[in-house]
């Protein structure tokens, strides 16, 4: 505390009253039509897409389907998070609708998150300006990025993130995720400005519970965000009932979920995406569906898919696990037993996978990285630049380690945004800058160099929306399903699938029914020319497993006869089965 008796926070926030003026005179005109505009292109962007989603986004939606129906049970999964089925069974509860409008209501709800995700992106960013005018207040002739300079950056990354990383037709939990991760950084900035309330605690053990129910990976993620609010104090001990307060609701939070998935699987467990995915993308486990104990080291599945012949491949799955297509309804239940292991030639492997996915995610971003660069050089202060990023280790550090956690096992753009983020703005606040007359027309110029072209790249993708939505889109998963439904296969009625199910299942959520039993993708070819001796003996197959009629894709000509029948506007057949 001065010896005026104010505070440091006292200080900054009269400091920002005086440059308001200055700072933020056009922003209040300016933000409802750049708000309005992301709104907008969010929305044509999610539904100018193809009327088919995504293989998780399936999943995610059969929980939420059960959920509507009372099934609540069917969020204890280990696989998949509980957060945004049960949001998107409580949005469809409320518009009441399904089959072919569902996946709509789905997108513009992800639409709605990336504006509950814009608002916290606000939240951040006025942290962030609280704790730029911090480093600001000592008389230097380097200083900070101007503030609207580090606003203009900042929400052109996030306009950029949210339609190539996380785009509102993608239906998974990753835009909470952002959401998550973009809260905590604002709350963490807060503390570090010297707002250390206990509410701000609770609040970022709150988020951060939150944030593990919308995805698994996001409870070491947590810890590590605790860790970082910790780094964030400046008075430790005053900080520890506090901190302790944070630590305290997050488990609060997160126990009961974890709690219930260790009593469904019988051991401790806060989830087993992660060593599920370590084994197949590291240890080279059978990836996705049907692991049988390949390769050796990787375990002994406890209740694998049911491999029932070889020549053709045939799987069955009817029982005990429900939904369009069991393998991937809970893939947790099938793979149990795998046991992921360490292997240095295998690290290595995956971790070069790993930068070169980075390479590429930030390639794109090459316009922002080569501004970052000459502004870099502009101030001339390389040791000044590496001495601030360290002392913002609060900021970055948990995303370095969500980074780094990815590293080891796979790396998908839409994993890693809201780190992404964290990283820029921890980079932007570290650059000190002559701000001289030159000096600032530079910085203005730069600026606006790496806006033009985030816009520029922005554009694209929302014009081809645009162009898609006046085309107009067929919709051939729901004209399967009517065709289902027009041969006698109701909702709730199992069948066969001969061709990748695992990648080729929406329809039978459209249709409510459930895929029991599949020729896999490499026995396909070997299906249509088997004699009919062997047809005979796989259709028995299906039979036992309730199957009322098989479905494929593409049927020879010279089988039709065999009672084929072809769904309308599609390239799809189903042919009905009789005991």
């Amino acid at each position: 505390m001065p010896r005026d008796g104010t505070s440091i926070v006292d200080k900054i926030v009269i400091q920002r009253d005086s440059t308001a003026p200055e700072r933020n005179q056009h922003w209040p005109i300016w933000r409802y039509a750049v708000w309005s505009g992301m709104c907008s292109s969010w929305l044509v962007v999610a539904l100018g897409q193809p009327q088919t989603t995504n293989t998780d986004g399936i999943s995610y939606l059969d929980i939420a389907s059960a959920c509507t129906k009372g099934n609540w049970g069917a969020v204890i999964n280990a696989y998949w998070s509980p957060a945004y089925p049960v949001l998107l069974s409580l949005w469809l509860s409320v518009l009441r609708l399904s089959g072919y409008w569902e996946l709509w209501a789905v997108r513009i709800f992800n639409c709605l998150t990336l504006a509950g995700c814009l608002w916290s992106f606000e939240y951040f960013i006025s942290a962030l300006m609280t704790y730029r005018d911090l480093m600001d207040v000592e008389v230097s002739e380097r200083r900070p990025l101007p503030a609207w300079a580090l606003r203009s950056i900042e929400y052109a990354l996030f306009f950029w993130v949210s339609i190539y990383m996380t785009p509102a037709y993608i239906v998974t939990p990753d835009i909470l995720v952002m959401a998550v991760v973009l809260l905590s950084a604002g709350i963490i900035l807060r503390i570090r400005c010297g707002a250390n309330n206990q509410w701000l605690f609770v609040a970022l053990g709150l988020v951060l519970g939150l944030g593990y129910l919308s995805k698994t990976s996001m409870f070491p993620t947590g810890i590590v965000f605790l860790g970082a609010a910790l780094l964030a104090v400046r008075n430790l001990r005053q900080t520890v009932p506090p901190f302790l307060s944070a630590v305290f609701v997050f488990v609060l939070v997160s126990a009961p979920f974890a709690f219930a998935l260790s009593k469904s699987k019988g051991r401790l467990t806060w989830g087993d995406s992660g060593t599920i995915n370590y084994a197949e993308h590291v240890n080279r486990a059978t990836a996705y569906i049907h692991w049988q104990g390949q390769p050796p080291g990787t375990g002994t599945p406890k209740h694998p898919t049911r491999r029932v012949l070889d020549s053709p491949l045939v799987y069955e799955y009817a029982q005990p696990v429900g939904g369009s297509y069991p393998p991937w309804t809970d893939p947790s239940y099938w793979y149990d037993g795998i046991r992921p292991h360490f292997n240095l030639k295998q690290q290595l492997k995956t971790l070069i996978s790993s930068l070169v996915s980075y390479y590429g995610l930030f390639s794109q971003l090459a316009g922002l990285c080569t501004g970052l660069v000459v502004l870099l050089l502009w101030s001339a202060d390389l040791y000044g630049f590496t001495k601030n990023f360290f002392q913002e280790i609060f900021l970055w550090g948990p995303a370095a380690v969500a980074l780094g956690m990815y590293s080891l096992v796979w790396v998908l753009p839409r994993y890693v945004s809201g780190f992404v983020m964290l990283v820029f703005a921890a980079l932007l606040l570290a650059l000190r800058v002559p701000l001289s007359a030159p000096g600032r027309a530079f910085v203005r110029a730069v600026t606006i160099a790496i806006v033009i072209t985030l816009g520029l790249q922005i554009i694209e993708p929302v014009g081809e929306s645009i162009l898609e939505l006046r085309a107009g889109r067929t919709a051939p998963s729901w004209e399967v399903a009517q065709g289902l439904w027009s041969n006698g296969v109701n909702p709730g009625s199992k069948v066969a699938f001969i061709g990748d199910a695992a990648w080729d299942h929406y329809w039978a959520h459209l249709a409510q029914i459930s895929i029991t039993a599949e020729v896999a993708g490499a026995g396909v070819s070997e299906f249509w020319v088997a004699d009919p001796q062997i047809k005979a003996k796989i259709t028995s197959i299906f039979l036992q497993t309730g199957a009322k009629a098989v479905v494929a894709k593409e049927v020879p000509p010279s089988l039709l006869r065999d009672g084929w029948v072809l769904i309308p506007h599609t390239n799809y057949y189903v042919l009905p089965l009789k005991n």
